[in-house]
């Protein structure tokens, strides 16, 4: 049966998305897949071993909202442009192959975090066992390479979008709101570039502490969509 969606839109954008195509189909899988990737861990033999997986849930609920975020950027996007060219259909392509592997390194530090601070390694040796600290900088390397090619595709299939405002018939709201996307896009991926960066020219011990940067994402949004927001008011009021 083919899906539907009512194409009132959001806020923002009127959804220009009719029927989900076979590329959206594609891509809901490999989502699910991903999700599925995250929630893999053996099964408890015994209930001590299922009640010491609060962590494991822990972990996974990190990861679950990071790829659902990912993945309500990717359905609006199809939403709200429904695009479905060439090029639409390579950087899609690109996109789903970064987020089977993104999520590998996403796991891997979820896991590592959460039992690290909740106290479930007992000795040094132990953690050094799973990372050891010369070893951080190689993994931010990883999932930073992984996370900032996700948010670079998004820009260029926000790009790609804007190039096309004409055809689409974009509002001037439209066209800002979309720059905004790209500004976020790229400001995540800046900010992966600087805590990556940093990993690598601190002092070994200081230089963990430069993962903390990832919370100002929210931060980048904030000033992607208020200049935006400032953009189209402006642009509104010089056509009124």
């Amino acid at each position: 049966m083919t899906r539907r969606y009512d194409r009132s839109g959001d806020a923002q954008f009127t959804w220009r998305g009719g029927d989900v195509s076979r590329t959206e189909n594609l891509s809901d899988i490999v989502f699910a897949l991903v999700l599925a990737l995250a929630a893999v861990e053996s099964v408890p033999r015994s209930f001590d071993e299922l009640t010491g997986l609060w962590r494991e849930a822990l972990a996974l609920a990190i990861c679950f909202a990071l790829i659902i975020l990912i993945w309500y950027t990717h359905h609006h996007y199809f939403r709200r442009f429904g695009l479905q060219d060439r090029t639409v259909t390579a950087l899609n392509s690109v996109l789903l192959l970064l987020v089977l592997a993104y999520i590998f390194p996403l796991k891997f530090m979820a896991v590592f975090v959460i039992t690290l601070f909740t106290g479930g390694y007992e000795s040094i040796a132990q953690i050094e066992a799973v990372l050891r600290l010369d070893q951080v900088k190689w993994l931010y390397l990883i999932y930073g390479g992984f996370l900032a090619g996700v948010y670079l595709v998004f820009a260029a299939l926000h790009a790609h979008a804007l190039a096309r405002a004409v055809p689409l018939q974009l509002t001037a709201r439209e066209r800002a709101f979309t720059r905004g996307e790209i500004e976020f896009a790229g400001g995540v991926a800046g900010l992966t570039a600087l805590v990556v960066a940093l990993a690598f020219i601190l002092p070994e011990r200081i230089a963990p502490f430069s993962g903390v940067l990832f919370a100002l994402t929210g931060l980048v949004g904030w000033v992607a969509g208020a200049r935006a927001e400032a953009s189209a008011c402006k642009q509104e009021a010089a056509q009124g």
